[in-house]
C-alpha cells in the first residue's frame, strides 16, 4: 500500500485534531445546562428537539471529515493489469566516430552533417524506441533504447569523434553491439542504421555480419563522404592536416563498394550523405514502414488507487448528519 499525499494528509489530520479538542473543550463549559443547575423542563424549553441526536450528528460529521482525510491521502493499493498496444519500431543509430568523420568534403563534416540528420530523424519519430552505438577502433552503446526523445537529442549533440581513443575502424564489433542492445523477448521489428564512410580495418567483415544479422534484423547502411574524399584535419589547429607513418598527408574517401555490400545483407538499403543531399527523409520512410506493419501488445501494471471507498463513506456520514433533523433552537 501507498500513500501518496500523506504530508497533505498529515496538515488536513492535524487541524481536525485541533477542532475536535476545541470541541471537546467547548462541550464541557455547557455542563451547566445538567439535571443539578437546571430542571429537565427548563433544558426542554430551552431546546427543541433531542440532545441526544444532536451528539449523534456531530459524530458522523466528525466521522465523514475523517474519512474525507482518509481520502485525500491518495492510497493505493493492489496492482492493475491492463494490455496496451504499442505500434513502433525498435531503432539502433551505429556511428562511426573515427577520426576519418572529421573530413570535410561534406559541410561542416561529416560527423556533424550526420548528427544534424539524426536530430531531424529524431523529431520524426512517435512511439519509436531509439539506442545510440558509436564506434571507432572499439565501441560501446551510448545510449539504451529509449522513448525519450529529448534525452536522444542531447546524446546526439555530444557526439564527437574524441569520445573513443582507440583508433581504427571495427564496423563488425559495432554491428555485434548493436544486436546485443536489442531485447530478444520483444516481437516489434528491429532495425540497425550503420552512419560510416566505410573505411573498415577489421577481416571478413562482411562474413562476420552477415552471421550476426538475424532475419528480424535490418541493416540499412548511410555512407558519409564523396569520392573525391578531403583531407583529415587535426581538432583545434587550423589548417594542420593527420598524416601518416610516412609523412604524407592522409585523403579520407567514401568506400562505396564495401557499404553496397553490407546493405545486401538481408534486404537492406544504401543512402549517401553528399554535399546537400539529406537522408533524413528516406530513413523516416523506412521507419515509417516498419510501423505499418507492427502492432505490438503487452501489459502494465500499476497500483490502484483505492480512495473512492473512503470518499463515499464520507459522504454517506455527511449527508445522514444533514438529513436527519434536529430543532436545535434557543427561545
Amino acid at each position: 500500500m501507498i500513500i501518496e499525499y500523506l504530508d497533505i494528509a498529515l496538515l488536513c489530520l492535524s487541524i481536525f485534531i485541533i477542532n475536535l479538542i476545541i470541541y471537546l473543550f467547548r462541550s464541557r463549559s455547557l455542563k451547566v445546562f445538567d439535571g443539578i443547575n437546571f430542571s429537565k423542563n427548563s433544558i426542554h424549553k430551552l431546546f427543541y428537539g433531542n440532545i441526544s441526536i444532536i451528539r449523534i450528528k456531530t459524530i458522523l460529521r466528525f466521522l465523514g471529515i475523517l474519512s474525507l482525510i482518509v481520502s485525500i491521502a491518495g492510497i493505493k493499493a493492489g496492482v492493475t493489469v491492463q494490455p496496451i498496444e504499442r505500434k513502433g519500431v525498435d531503432i539502433i543509430f551505429c556511428i562511426d566516430v573515427s577520426l576519418s568523420m572529421d573530413s570535410q568534403d561534406v559541410k561542416p563534416s561529416r560527423i556533424d552533417k550526420v548528427k544534424f540528420e539524426m536530430s531531424k530523424i529524431v523529431d520524426s519519430l512517435e512511439g519509436d524506441r531509439l539506442g545510440i552505438v558509436v564506434f571507432s577502433g572499439s565501441n560501446f552503446l551510448y545510449l539504451p533504447l529509449t522513448m525519450d526523445y529529448d534525452a536522444s537529442k542531447l546524446f546526439i549533440r555530444s557526439i564527437d569523434t574524441a569520445m573513443i581513443s582507440s583508433r581504427g575502424t571495427n564496423i563488425p564489433s559495432a554491428i555485434k553491439t548493436s544486436v546485443e542492445a536489442f531485447s530478444s523477448k520483444d516481437e516489434q521489428q528491429k532495425v540497425i542504421f550503420l552512419f560510416s564512410d566505410g573505411e573498415d580495418h577489421s577481416k571478413n567483415s562482411i562474413e562476420v555480419i552477415s552471421s550476426l544479422i538475424k532475419d528480424k534484423i535490418g541493416l540499412h547502411v548511410i555512407g558519409v563522404g564523396t569520392s573525391k574524399g578531403s583531407l583529415i584535419p587535426v581538432k583545434n589547429k587550423e589548417n594542420v592536416f593527420i598524416e601518416d607513418d610516412e609523412g604524407k598527408l592522409v585523403l579520407s574517401k567514401i568506400n562505396i563498394e564495401f557499404l553496397k555490400n553490407l546493405s545486401l545483407i538481408n534486404n537492406g538499403s544504401l543512402l549517401r550523405i553528399s554535399k546537400s543531399e539529406p537522408v533524413s527523409e528516406n530513413i523516416i520512410d523506412i521507419i515509417k514502414a516498419g510501423e505499418d506493419s507492427l502492432i505490438s501488445s503487452f501489459e502494465f501494471s500499476d497500483y490502484d488507487y483505492k480512495y473512492q471507498y473512503p470518499l463515499a463513506i464520507s459522504l454517506m456520514f455527511l449527508i445522514i448528519s444533514y438529513v436527519i433533523p434536529s430543532g436545535r433552537k434557543i427561545k
